[in-house]
């Protein structure tokens, strides 16, 4: 039974506007004849409930340009194949749901169905397809991925990680405000190294220059300063999933004769200390181009994703605004030590409320305690899909009105604090934190 407190701050956060600090929204021709088993394709429990394949050779297709689940041999969604028969689809789906409904990435998906699509209950093998149809219905409708984040999600703005493009605002720039993403350059020094999404400049961006180190950085640099010019807002390194987040200051001679060699020529040491001294650029080009640095920690290679590992990066660069994302899990304790310690540290809740839902809670309240100011709190849904999105931002309202009736019921804080933590937490924060005008 939730309590009063609960109750009252649950629906008043509900009317609250939304701004995410991260998505991977999916560009609007991905949207025709969307099904249900296309959303779940591209969720967080589709890539869950499947393995993915890594590589690391230029030689196999690039298919990182659409998804997570493109990258994924999905062994345990129900197969859309219009074949098979209706027996079969009932027990494939009821398989599914038996395996993964009680895990929090389909829980908050379902309830972001429940809230756009207006069915009662949970997802069930009898309802598959009538919701499917209704998402299919929906999308026929122009724009309609952007209208659900608005009405049914109440975003405002959203940061967006178009990894396999980057710096795109997928033609929504008054909605979309895109990061720049570091992870090719960090890992790529040459065409035949790839990082996590299989991508290299060298492919990407046929005028790369090869042959001298220097005007191969200014190319990048002048990459970046056009997409900030464009409305870029932020950095983004997500080389947690490909490498230690532990940065040594780097080493530019290191780095150039490592420059241009291909995957044969250079040794995981070459391939380590180019990216040392990468990173350690775009941490002193994010001071340049006055933008927050936002850092993937946590759940990724997990013996190299722990936020600790972090801290002689930001204590190198004071100057710098880290945005420490995924709340570090299941490293919370942490990322708290780091906000404790450190001013320019941000913490980005991102993602962690559909990750473990109570680890979410247990760690709010903790950062509410412990971070150096209220102010440097956000959030972002992280998803593919506005399905998704919705749920997430579902989650994350829960996670609120959950800490904070806490806090009143406990006399930590009183009524008038605790709504004006919410606003911050809902929008103000991330608004501040990237130059949102709300």
């Amino acid at each position: 039974m939730s309590s009063k407190t609960f109750t009252e701050l649950y629906d008043l956060i509900d009317t609250l506007p939304v701004i995410s600090s991260h998505e991977h929204h999916m560009p609007d021709a991905f949207h025709n004849d969307l099904t249900l088993d296309r959303v779940l394709e591209h969720s967080y429990i589709g890539w869950y409930a499947g393995r993915t394949e890594k590589t690391n050779d230029a030689s196999k297709k690039d298919d990182s340009q659409i998804s997570i689940s493109q990258r994924s041999k999905i062994y345990l969604l129900p197969s859309d194949d219009t074949k098979i028969d209706a027996k079969e689809r009932y027990r494939q789906r009821s398989e599914f749901l038996d395996r993964h409904s009680y895990n929090s990435y389909l829980v908050w998906l379902d309830k972001g169905l429940q809230r756009i699509y207006g069915y009662e209950g949970f997802l069930n093998p009898e309802n598959w397809d009538w919701i499917s149809q209704k998402i299919t219905e929906k999308h026929a409708e122009p724009n309609a991925h952007i209208e659900i984040l608005k009405k049914y999600g109440k975003y405002k703005y959203a940061i967006q990680d178009t990894y396999w493009d980057y710096g795109n605002n997928l033609g929504h720039p008054e909605f979309f405000s895109p990061t720049m993403r570091t992870d090719m350059f960090v890992t790529s020094c040459h065409a035949s190294l790839l990082d996590h999404d299989r991508n290299s400049p060298f492919i990407r961006y046929q005028d790369t220059p090869t042959e001298n180190f220097d005007d191969y950085l200014l190319f990048v640099k002048k990459l970046f300063i056009g997409w900030r010019e464009k409305g870029a807002v932020a950095m983004k390194s997500a080389s947690a999933y490909e490498r230690p987040i532990q940065y040594s200051e780097g080493n530019r001679q290191i780095a150039e004769r490592v420059f241009n060699k291909s995957s044969q020529q250079v040794s995981w040491d070459d391939r380590i200390a180019y990216g040392d001294f990468m990173f350690n650029w775009f941490c002193k080009l994010s001071i340049e181009l006055d933008v927050p640095f936002q850092i993937h920690t946590g759940l990724a290679e997990l013996s190299g994703s722990q936020p600790l590992l972090f801290e002689s990066v930001i204590a190198r660069y004071p100057g710098a605004r880290f945005v420490l994302f995924h709340s570090g899990y299941p490293w919370y304790s942490d990322t708290l030590g780091l906000a404790h310690n450190y001013d320019n540290v941000c913490i980005d809740m991102v993602w962690a409320p559909i990750i473990s839902t109570t680890g979410a809670i247990d760690a709010l309240h903790q950062f509410i305690e412990v971070a150096q100011s209220s102010d440097l709190i956000g959030w972002g849904s992280d998803t593919w899909t506005s399905e998704e999105a919705v749920g997430a931002v579902l989650a994350w309202q829960f996670v609120i009105a959950r800490v904070l009736s806490d806090k009143i019921d406990a006399g930590y804080l009183d009524w008038k604090k605790a709504e004006a933590l919410a606003h911050k937490l809902m929008y103000r924060n991330n608004a501040k934190i990237y130059g949102f005008q709300i």
